[in-house]
């Protein structure tokens, strides 16, 4: 793991290939995704700050866009915003519309 200047004593951060940390977040509002569910294929962790953002709507757009090539090799997308699952629920509702 590598440090990065703006860290905290003893905080670090994965580099490509480090086995994530266990969490469960909610995916809806009344489940949860763990990351133990999906051990044993890559996973792409998409962090993004805003669901209504327009720079991350089309960060989130290009990921889109390239998730059957994720899907090729087996890899999950996970995206994680500091909304909540309300806001992401209603995002992607007007984003399918």
């Amino acid at each position: 793991m590598a440090e990065l200047d703006g860290l905290e004593d003893g905080e670090t951060i994965l580099t490509a290939g480090t086995p994530a940390p266990e969490f469960a977040l909610n995916s809806t509002p009344d489940q949860k995704l763990s990351l133990k569910e999906l051990r044993g294929r890559p996973v792409i962790l998409a962090f993004y700050p805003a669901d209504w953002s327009p720079v991350c709507g089309e960060e989130l757009a290009l990921f889109n866009e390239l998730l059957p090539e994720f899907r090729k090799f087996g890899a999950e997308l996970v995206g994680i915003s500091v909304d909540g699952v309300w806001c992401a629920l209603t995002d992607a509702a007007i984003a399918g519309s």
